[in-house]
């Protein structure tokens, strides 16, 4: 901070406030970064306390940055038909494309029951959501564990709810009984599937109604190192009884809501990453605000910028407001 702008703050903090058309070097810059507001009145300046300065710069910031991260990815997406051309234009005559598009479910799933067919050494697979539909993982195993039969390495990456889905419990109960290994993870991935490290196939488009099947060497070694780095991160998955899972996820479940809470995330936003329904996401909402002593979502807002203020300092937590403030 400039030190003018320093010097117009202690100088406030001495007066308790100034006067709104006051001449003092700094008092802009100190208005628009919100260290300064007027009073009630509309006629003085008062100081404000830099910690909520920095929770309120704090929120819009990672907002941001999650924004942006929303439009990176979609950058992806509006290039790809000119990537496409580009592609088709350079490989030489008779190459397989670094890129190919499949498109509708049905056809997917084909091209994946195929490739994971010819896999030989290792299927990496990432599977967002807290849960897979009983039918879709009942025609899995046989697959799986055929895979697994033949000597296949098989990964697999859930989010933490899927600890609490009965089908997928018991999928990954069978598969890793014949040497298969699942952990889970409490942020938010996208789905991707990586054979013997040579061909990598992520859903494409809103709907995720086609595929990018991904041929590229240096392409695939790229999402195979973001897999390595969301399982190197995640908690190996037992299936065990409901109590053993909420011990081991549910305080990382809270402190991802939280933390998306800070981030200013609506709750529909929070729901879809953390891979829940909504109806879950308000018994774990209200968990949190139980645990932490709010009677509101104010309230709630008020102690989680508090807390994210403290950084682990033992100082007592400061009075919430009430319902009525």
């Amino acid at each position: 901070m400039p030190k003018e702008a320093l010097a117009a703050y202690e100088l406030a903090l001495r007066s308790t406030d100034l006067a709104l058309n006051a001449d003092v070097p700094g008092v802009d810059a100190l208005v628009q970064i919100g260290l300064l507001e007027p009073t009630a009145d509309g006629t003085r300046l008062k100081p404000v306390d830099p910690r909520l300065v920095e929770a309120r710069l704090s929120a819009q910031w990672r907002t941001r940055a999650w924004q942006m991260e929303l439009q990176a990815a979609e950058v992806e997406h509006r290039l790809a038909p000119t990537l496409q051309l580009f592609m088709d234009r350079a490989r030489p005559e008779g190459a397989a494309p670094a890129v190919e598009y499949v498109h509708g479910m049905p056809a997917i799933r084909d091209f994946v029951d195929r490739v994971t067919r010819e896999a030989t050494e290792e299927i990496l697979t990432a599977q967002p959501g807290g849960g897979r539909p009983a039918p879709v993982l009942k025609d899995a195993l046989p697959l799986a564990l055929e895979h697994l039969g033949r000597g296949v390495r098989m990964r697999t990456l859930y989010q933490h709810p899927a600890r609490f889905n009965a089908p997928v419990k018991a999928y990954v109960e069978a598969v890793v009984e014949e040497g298969a290994e699942v952990r889970t993870l409490d942020e938010f991935f996208e789905r991707l599937f990586v054979i013997d490290r040579s061909i990598a196939i992520l859903p494409t488009g809103e709907d995720r109604t086609s595929a990018a099947v991904i041929h590229d060497e240096a392409l695939v070694r790229f999402l195979t190192d973001v897999f390595e780095r969301n399982w190197q991160r995640a908690a190996p998955f037992e299936p065990g009884t409901a109590t053993q899972a909420s011990a081991e996820v549910l305080p990382d479940i809270h402190n991802m809501i939280k933390r998306l809470l800070v981030e200013g995330l609506t709750d529909s936003v929070i729901a879809r990453r953390i891979g829940i329904s909504e109806r879950t996401y308000h018994t774990h909402l209200a968990r949190i605000r139980e645990s932490m002593g709010a009677r509101s979502r104010l309230q709630l807002g008020y102690l989680l910028a508090k807390e994210e203020l403290s950084r682990g300092e033992t100082a007592p937590r400061p009075e919430a407001p009430s319902d009525d403030a």
